[in-house]
Parts: C-alpha cells; structure tokens; sequence
C-alpha cells in the first residue's frame, strides 16, 4: 500500500498461552539472513539540510569537526554510513539543530571552522625529553615571548604519537602547540632542526 508504505506479512508464530490474540499490534525487527554488518550512526546524529548530510565527529579536548557523509540504508533508529567515518568514530548525537536549509547548515558549521580557527597557536625550540603511556610528552623549551614563559621543562598534550614519527629524546625540534583552554597545551607539529 503506497499511501500508508505498509505490506501486509504474514507470520507463523508459536502461541500456546494464547497472550496473542486477533487484532493486536506488535512491533516486529526481521532479520535479513546473511546480512553482513554495517557502519550506522543514530538517526539523530546527521544534521541534513536536504543537499547534504553531516556529523559532527569528536577530535577531543571538546572539540568538534563537521564530516560530510554519505548515508545508505536506514533503520527504524539507525542510518547505514557509506562514507565519510570510520569504525570506533565518536560522533555527537544530538546532532539535529532543525537545520532545514543548507544556507542555515553552512552558517552552523561556520561556527565550528572559527571556533578552531580562533585556537592560539605558538612555536618554540627545543627538545623531546620523555614520551608517556596517557598521550602526553616531556619537552624542554627555549623561551617562549609571546606566552612570556622562561626556557623550561614541561608536560604537553599530544595530537597523534605519528607527530613524533622518527624523532628521538633530546633531538633539537621546532615543535608548534595550541593553547586549547584550562591549561591544555597541546604539541600538533614538530619538526627536527637540522645541523644544530
């Protein structure tokens, strides 16, 4: 029936207390025999503007990045994600502003860029001193001016361990962090300074 997208199925069930009756209603799941597993996010979680769909995917330290994906099947609670995440992705789920135009989409998510735009950004020379199990590292800086902080040794966050590809403890660096509020800074770029 097109109007009201039902079928009628017919079913064969076991009822020998007879708690089904004629007439009732029931919510039914079928499985689909063979049906290999799926990517899916909730249906909540993609902000559609009826030209795209997004998510706003977790980075971390409460930050957040808007991925366009691409969707497939959808469940009664769950849409198939084709592209655009992976598996083990932390999405936001109540991601649905009521955004119903893509001009409104854009305007939302411009709040994002800027949010990760506006994150200071600072440069320092120095050294890797320790790396630690939690994500964070040990650097030993020159003095940074703009921070107004002397030459010391402190703990930083870390972006990514592939940052730190190929670099070994005490290797001269260039190493560039952001200050990402409450005392976060983390190292996102380092590069090796080469004949010191």
């Amino acid at each position: 029936n097109a109007p009201t997208r039902t079928t009628p199925v017919r079913l064969e069930l076991a009822n020998p207390e007879g708690l089904l009756r004629p007439g009732m209603f029931a919510h039914v799941d079928i499985a689909a025999a063979g049906a290999e597993p799926r990517l899916a996010v909730p249906e909540s979680a993609v902000i559609d503007s009826g030209e795209r769909q997004v998510v706003l995917l977790a980075q971390g330290e409460g930050r957040f990045k808007p991925v366009e994906v691409r969707l497939g099947v959808r469940g009664s609670d769950n849409i198939e994600v084709l592209e655009g995440l992976a598996e083990n992705d932390e999405v936001v789920v109540s991601a649905n502003f009521l955004i119903d135009a893509e001009s409104n989409l854009q305007a939302a998510l411009a709040g994002f860029s800027e949010a990760e735009a506006s994150v200071p950004v600072y440069e320092a020379t120095g050294s890797l001193e320790d790396i630690f199990d939690d994500g964070t590292v040990m650097m030993n800086h020159d003095p940074i001016p703009a921070l107004q902080w002397p030459a010391m040794t402190m703990e930083f966050g870390l972006e990514s361990k592939s940052v730190l590809e190929g670099v070994t403890p005490g290797e001269p660096l260039t190493f560039r962090f952001e200050d990402r509020g409450n005392g976060a800074f983390v190292v996102t770029e380092v590069e090796k300074r080469g004949g010191q």
